[in-house]
C-alpha cells in the first residue's frame, strides 16, 4: 500500500488535471545525497531540492501482495557537465561510487507546474545490485529492500571471529574515545591524505572510518585502507578534491579477533565471538 497525504489524496480524487514528475534520491555508501528531477526543471519536494541533472529513463513500477522482491531498471544519460561531487557522473559510476548505493523514487502530483506542496508518493525505494558503464550512460539495476528477507543466516554465528558490527549496541565500544582529528597535509588526493597522526599500534585504523569535518568532503565517509610514511590510504575515493589544511576525523577499525579486543580496545567482555571453535579446516 502507497501512503499519500490528505491534500494529495483529496488532487487525485478532485482535479481535473494535474502534472507529474518523478524524482530520483540516490544515497551513497559515504553518506552524500544525489537528488535529480526528472522534469524540465528542478523541483522543490519535502523540504528538499531536486536538481536538474542527468536525463533518466526506467522500467514500470508495480505494487504486489505478499514478500516478492520488486526490481527497477534504470538508465541514466549522462553529460560531462553531470558531476557526482567533483567527479563527472560516468567516471564516478566507473570507480564505484554508486556500489550498495540506496535508490528512491518518487513522484510528485503538481496542480500546477512547480507546485509540489500536496506532496509525493514513494513508487520505488532498494539497493543498487548492477552497474554497467556504457559510452553514453549508466545502466543501474536496483533491487528493493525486500531482498534482505532472503538472506538464510542465524541471528548470531558459531564462528572464531567477532559477529558484532564494531562500535554497535552489542560491542557497545565508543570509537570516538580513540579518534582522532588532522589536517589534510601537502600533497592530498581523493585516494591518499597526508596526516601527521602517529596510531599505537600501526593498524589502530585500518578498516576504519576518516570522515571529513571541513572543506568540499565535509560529512563524507570513507574506510581506510591502510596507513603508512605519513599517508592514510581509503578503499573509494573522495569525491571532490583535497586542500591542504582540510580536517578529517579518524576513527579506529577492528579485525574482530579476541586479542584486539582486548589489548587494543579492553572490551573483551563484549566480544561477539567464539574463539574456542576450530577453524572449519581442523574441525573434522
Amino acid at each position: 500500500m502507497k501512503t499519500a497525504s490528505p491534500e494529495l489524496i483529496a488532487l487525485l480524487a478532485g482535479a481535473g488535471q494535474f502534472v507529474m514528475a518523478d524524482l530520483y534520491t540516490i544515497t551513497l555508501v559515504g553518506g552524500s545525497v544525489l537528488r535529480y528531477s526528472a522534469a524540465p526543471t528542478a523541483l522543490s519536494a519535502n523540504g528538499y531540492t531536486f536538481a536538474l541533472g542527468p536525463k533518466f529513463e526506467r522500467s514500470k513500477t508495480k505494487v504486489v501482495i505478499g514478500t516478492q522482491v520488486d526490481e527497477l531498471e534504470v538508465r541514466i544519460y549522462t553529460e560531462p557537465t553531470d558531476l557526482v561531487g567533483g567527479v563527472p557522473f560516468l567516471q564516478a559510476a566507473w570507480q564505484g561510487q554508486l556500489d550498495g548505493a540506496l535508490l528512491q523514487l518518487e513522484r510528485a502530483f503538481m496542480p500546477s507546474y512547480g507546485d509540489t506542496s500536496p506532496g509525493t508518493v514513494i513508487l520505488f525505494a532498494g539497493r543498487i545490485s548492477d552497474i554497467e558503464c556504457t559510452r553514453t550512460g549508466v545502466d543501474l539495476k536496483c533491487r528493493s529492500h525486500l531482498e534482505l528477507l532472503n538472506i538464510q543466516m542465524p541471528r548470531r554465528l558459531w564462528q572464531a571471529s567477532c559477529t558484532h558490527a564494531f562500535g554497535d549496541a552489542m560491542c557497545q565500544f565508543d570509537r570516538s574515545s580513540m579518534q582522532a582529528i588532522f589536517p589534510a597535509g601537502p600533497g592530498s588526493t581523493p585516494v591518499q591524505i597526508a596526516t601527521s597522526v602517529t596510531p599505537s599500534p600501526p593498524s589502530l585504523y585500518i578498516q576504519g572510518s576518516l570522515i571529513g569535518v571541513t572543506g568540499a568532503n565535509a560529512g563524507s565517509s570513507r574506510t581506510v585502507a591502510s596507513m603508512s610514511g605519513g599517508w592514510v590510504y581509503v578503499k573509494l575515493a573522495f569525491l571532490s578534491p583535497i586542500s591542504p589544511g582540510d580536517q578529517f576525523q579518524l576513527l579506529p577499525g577492528c579485525d574482530r579477533t579476541v586479542s584486539t579486543c582486548t589489548n587494543v580496545f579492553n572490551n573483551a567482555i563484549h566480544f561477539g565471538g567464539f574463539p574456542n571453535i576450530p577453524t572449519p579446516e581442523t574441525a573434522v
